[in-house]
């Protein structure tokens, strides 16, 4: 029993991957708001694929019957030279049925038909990808994933630096890194910078209010609400303290706040609970 491959010739030439890479812009509207993004497709214009390969395999099996040897042959699968281009070059995936179902037809197992064929399958693969690696088209799919990859990279760096939506960097920019909106890209910073002056104005405030605490905690007699201290609370002002405790602690908890540092936030809300004896 072994495995047969030949190759034949296939009636219609297969369609090669794009040329190129092409930028758009898409717009909509909602509730009178227009949204415009630069998006990317492939080009109609493919490469031709001039190979007409494929390849039929086979198992054959030798018995003598009446005196005579005979063959039985048994197909397996047929695989286009480009389906190993496009889709590797593993033997199950073509097969009809499954390689199981093959393999105990022929009174095996599937592990020994798969490394029967595949002893003279692989380097038939092998010699495709080598061939192909020097085309047109691959460097073409190569550097068209190249771009992809930046663009992803870039996407998500800019949602970091700013603060929004990996979306939100499509408005400005196009696949390829130009920038075709620099009026909106100016709108992202500043919204950014309103918020980061926003922020510092909020910590300040609660900085302030803090040390005004402190000092009132530290100066004013124990008849005043400021000086009591945290045994002097009741245990229905305690347990309001607590819920304070909670709200503010899961607003500023760093899990909450990936693109923003709040351990000073944090550092006061734990000091403040310590004062509180909550």
């Amino acid at each position: 029993m072994f495995a047969v491959i030949q190759e034949v010739e296939t009636k219609k030439p297969s369609k090669g991957n794009a040329k190129s890479l092409e930028t758009y812009e898409s717009c909509f509207t909602v509730n009178d708001v227009e949204y415009c993004y630069y998006r990317y497709r492939k080009s109609d214009e493919c490469f031709e694929r001039p190979i007409r390969k494929a390849y039929r395999i086979s198992v054959r099996e030798s018995f003598r019957k009446d005196g005579k040897v005979r063959q039985k042959q048994v197909s397996i699968c047929t695989i286009g030279y480009y389906d190993v281009v496009d889709w590797g070059g593993w033997i199950d995936d073509y097969v009809r049925g499954g390689l199981k179902a093959k393999a105990d037809a022929l009174r095996m197992t599937e592990g020994q038909l798969a490394d029967m064929i595949d002893e003279k399958w692989q380097p038939v693969v092998d010699q495709i990808r080598k061939e192909y690696a020097q085309t047109e088209e691959y460097a073409a799919s190569q550097e068209h994933s190249r771009i992809i990859k930046a663009w992803t990279e870039k996407r998500e760096a800019f949602a970091r630096e700013y603060g929004v939506n990996q979306d939100e960097y499509d408005k400005c920019y196009d696949v390829f890194g130009t920038l075709r909106n620099p009026v909106y890209l100016a709108k992202i910073k500043s919204d950014y910078e309103a918020r980061k002056r926003y922020e510092k104005k909020s910590w300040e405030y609660q900085r302030s209010y803090y040390d005004n605490f402190r000092s009132n905690h530290n100066n004013a007699g124990s008849s005043s609400y400021g000086g009591m201290s945290s045994g002097n609370y009741t245990k229905e002002e305690k347990e309001t303290l607590k819920q304070f405790y909670r709200v503010l602690s899961k607003k500023f908890h760093p899990d909450a706040n990936p693109d923003m540092d709040t351990s000073r936030q944090m550092q006061l809300l734990n000091r403040l609970k310590g004062d509180w004896g909550v």
